[in-house]
């Protein structure tokens, strides 16, 4: 038998152990999380290791004589007493500790077997390894305990009794940051964790829920610590448009300069003329370092700012990647590297994010797509919950501030969205998000009112004590309610979406309102009464609707219609739109105009000024107009064109049935609509035909109709057909290659 012999057993075995994994790896790659491949290498060196010792002892131990006993124990004791030095020694040295517990697993089950062996009150701290457990015998004195203020005693070994005495509220406009939380050295880990919905949360109320699961014990037990805002609110539904948000305070399609060449299949660029987080924090003095887990990490112009950019666990798209634990062990070795100078770091833990993995050996909820939303959670949450029991025992914990929270939420089925999926709208479920803050020694809260995760940057930058005054947010710092517990219950915060259409958001704690660009058409939603969003309440205008729709046409005027065409896309493409200079039309129409002589139709031209269509071709016309009083009227155009003979013509001929018309529609295919052109400014709406091949004539006339909202159509000031006075007749433009019909 060829595997008789122990060697020949051991290698077939490894053999075996190494094609199994290798197959779940490539075949089963949601296997990948629980395959403990590092740990069964060492078993399987060690084992080899000792096999090896037990096969080479006899021979060396030919021909030599055995020490004796006495000798024998010198060399234990020397060998135990080096072993303490070096646990005292390099086990202390956070650096080499945490490549230690980060990079082996062995040595990582070695290292928590020392510290519960010298754990002498089982508060899960011990006296070496760095761990600084100032009362060995006292469960609740240890690193990371809440130090009660002015007891005299110190609970989280951090060197004083921290107090709270001179905290009275101070009057005037701003709220600062107290006294004893002004400080120099703070460092801060922002982690933000991809598709999260608040409610599927264990302190959003999801233990509680029906099923009843307890999904992020970690981070709610960080909650018990932290200022928890219950009501944040996304700047997107999506990946794309959160994640520069975020960093920069600013809407990615209203307030971000961006790169369009880019690959396919990736976002646009994030162009080096916009000011991120990191950016901020180097004025501060910050070391500066980004952890990233999503391949949209790869060039997308995030790295601004950064003096350690780390995105090496997601070089691929790979849609069943597993993450979590990876990025923590990121994080602690950069954090191990920073403990000689104050530092700023943000992770990305993309684990929640479809397409979703089991994770057997965390929980097992089920096969659906909602079980398995929920089990990444709680895979995401105790890897995080890793991260923070390892954050308690570093010497730079009573100065860290850790901020949590997430891009957007996830579609469980909900409003007829896709279960998995998100980006295409703006209900609660896609933009309601965990934002989590911690403040050590800083008094828990649980803050109402509805904030916006775009607060982060300008509330960081205030913690730094870094000047931020050349610089506009959209977000506002949260100092106020972390240290004082002044909520704003009367916010409104924004969202946006361009996908599929664009859409826009107002969000207060009490009502939402959406706004669908293209179709004009709103939805309003009582969130006290319907957290669901169920019923749309816009038909019915209630008293609500007014201020809602009053602070989201504000911002939309502000935000999205800011006339800047590097930080602003929708500017960009209303480039076409809105002229720089007075358009030169080929048909100069004759006093026409809209809503009392606010806005003149200035005349008409083909979009191609070298070309004279004929019968059976695609022509697009141009249509100027000239807004020298702002209307509110969102007006939708028609456009009639039919053939003429121009040397019979007039104006108030009757008009022929067979008049080619578009589509009524705003400018801009919606998204431009009159009541957001502004005084002075000269306008081009564009149309495109297809002429009839059998149409005679060498003239084509050029008719608009305008439309309002209640569907009424404007009369024509100037020139009109007989038989219809609400076709404002523009001019006559060349027809080529037909003659008039005899």
């Amino acid at each position: 038998n060829p595997l008789g012999r122990w060697r020949a057993a051991g290698i077939a075995c490894a053999a075996r152990v190494a094609a199994l994994f290798i197959a779940c790896w490539y075949v089963l790659p949601q296997s990948r999380s629980v395959l403990p491949v590092r740990l069964t290498i060492s078993a399987v060196v060690i084992a080899l290791g000792m096999g090896f010792g037990a096969w080479l002892h006899p021979r060396l131990a030919i021909g030599r004589r055995r020490p004796s006993r006495g000798a024998a124990l010198a060399i234990a004791g020397v060998a135990g007493a080096l072993s303490v030095a070096t646990l005292y020694r390099f086990g202390a040295d956070l650096e080499t500790k945490y490549v230690a517990i980060t990079a082996s697993p062995a040595l990582e089950n070695l290292i928590k077997l020392v510290r519960s062996a010298n754990d002498l009150d089982r508060d899960g701290f011990g006296s070496i390894l760095g761990e600084n457990d100032c009362a060995p015998l006292d469960k609740r004195v240890h690193p990371g305990a809440q130090d009660l203020p002015d007891d005299g005693l110190d609970q989280n070994c951090d060197g004083r009794d921290f107090t709270l005495r001179p905290t009275a509220t101070p009057t005037g406009p701003t709220l600062p940051v107290p006294d004893q939380f002004r400080r120099d050295d703070w460092n801060f880990l922002f982690i933000t964790i991809d598709t999260v919905r608040y409610d599927h949360t264990t302190f959003g109320g999801y233990k509680d829920s029906a099923k009843k699961r307890d999904t992020t014990p970690n981070l709610a037990k960080l909650v018990e610590r932290s200022s928890s805002f219950t009501f944040a609110t996304a700047p997107s539904a999506g990946t794309m448009a959160s994640i520069p948000a975020i960093l920069t305070s600013k809407f990615f399609h209203s307030g971000i300069a961006l790169d369009e060449n880019r690959p396919p299949g990736t976002p646009p660029g994030i162009k080096p003329e916009n000011t991120t987080l990191p950016e901020v924090m180097k004025r501060g003095g910050y070391h500066t370092g980004v952890i990233g887990s999503h391949y949209w990490w790869n060039g997308w112009g995030l790295e601004q700012g950064v003096d350690e950019y780390d995105n090496s666990l997601a070089k691929t798209d790979d849609p069943y990647r597993v993450a979590a634990d990876k990025v923590t062990d990121h994080i602690l070795a950069f954090i191990t590297r920073q403990q000689g100078h104050k530092w700023f770091l943000w992770a990305h833990y993309i684990d929640p994010h479809g397409r979703y993995v089991a994770h057997p050996d965390v929980v097992d909820y089920g096969s659906s797509e909602p079980d398995l939303y929920d089990a990444e959670l709680k895979w995401t949450d105790q890897q995080i919950g890793r991260l923070l029991e390892e954050l308690v025992r570093l010497p730079s914990n009573d100065r860290t501030i850790i901020v949590i929270t997430s891009d957007h939420g996830e579609s469980m089925g909900e409003h007829g969205i896709p279960s998995g999926t998100h980006g295409t709208a703006l209900y609660t479920e896609l933009l309601h998000v965990p934002l989590i803050v911690y403040v050590p020694n800083n008094p828990p809260r649980k803050l109402g009112g509805a904030v916006t995760n775009l607060d982060v940057l300008p509330t960081l930058a205030e913690l730094a004590k870094i000047d931020t005054k050349d610089l506009s947010f959209e977000g506002k710092s949260l100092v106020p309610q972390i240290f004082y517990g002044k909520e704003d219950r009367d916010r409104i915060v924004f969202s946006e979406t361009n996908a599929p259409t664009p859409q826009r958001a107002a969000t207060s704690e009490a009502w939402k309102l959406i706004f669908r660009l293209q179709s004009n058409l709103y939805e309003l939603y009582d969130l006290k009464a319907d957290p669901g969003e169920r019923t749309n309440l816009a038909p019915k205008s209630p008293p609500a609707m007014a201020l809602m729709k009053s602070a989201l046409d504000a911002w939309i005027e502000r935000v999205v219609y800011a006339r800047d065409r590097m930080f602003n896309q929708a500017s960009k493409n209303m480039s076409n739109l809105v002229l720089a200079s007075p358009p030169t039309p080929t048909a100069l129409s004759a006093n026409q105009t809209l809503d009392d002589g606010k806005i003149t139709i200035v005349g008409t031209s083909y979009a191609d000024s070298t070309q004279q269509p004929t019968p059976g071709a695609r022509v697009e016309v141009d249509v100027f107009f000239h807004v020298g009083e702002r209307t509110h009227i969102p007006y939708k155009f028609l456009l009639a064109v039919w053939p003429v003979d121009t040397a019979t013509y007039k104006p108030t001929d009757e008009a022929p049935a067979t008049m080619a018309r578009s589509d009524f529609r705003s400018t801009g295919d919606g998204l431009f609509a009159s009541d957001r052109w502004r005084a002075g400014e000269y306008i081009r709406d564009k149309f495109t035909f297809t002429l009839p091949p059998d149409w005679h004539g060498n003239g084509l006339a050029i008719g608009l109709v305008a439309k309002d909202p209640a569907g009424d159509k404007a009369v024509a000031t100037g020139a009109s057909p007989s038989n219809d006075p609400s076709l404002i007749v523009l001019g006559v433009l060349p027809l080529g290659g037909s003659a008039p019909k005899p």
